[in-house]
């Protein structure tokens, strides 16, 4: 995957962001890392295992409708979309993360289903473990 840096503002913030992943036997891990612009090394970061399609990639990374579990309403999602970033950073800012301190979210689809979503179909089956 592309490690390009990313730019975003958030609450009148610069940040800058990278996406990685890594895949191996039908399973995607991917790593989304934020940190202020011109802070580098103290990042805000989450983990993301699923599944991976050999043919269309990482459901998080192409994009996939995921539905709100409080209301049905199906939703684009992509991990590239500023706006999921954005969501992603204001988690981190109200769970610990400063800016000036290091953090990792071991488990973003849990994040995600705590967000409101339903992820139980991204969650990688005994055979794949």
């Amino acid at each position: 995957m592309n490690k390009k840096t990313r730019k975003i503002k958030v609450q009148d913030k610069n940040y800058v962001y990278v996406i990685n992943q890594k895949y191996h036997q039908g399973v995607s891990e991917i790593n989304l890392s934020v940190s202020l612009k011109g802070q580098k090394n103290v990042t805000c970061s989450f983990q993301f295992c699923t599944w991976d399609d050999p043919i269309s990639g990482s459901p998080l990374l192409v994009g996939v409708h995921l539905k709100k579990r409080a209301s049905d309403d199906i939703e684009g999602f992509n991990l590239n979309y500023p706006g999921v970033v954005k969501q992603f950073i204001m988690y981190g800012l109200e769970n610990g993360w400063s800016g000036s301190n290091r953090i990792t979210f071991s488990d973003g689809l849990e994040i995600l289903e705590n967000m409101g979503y339903d992820v139980l179909w991204l969650k990688i089956g005994p055979n794949l473990q």
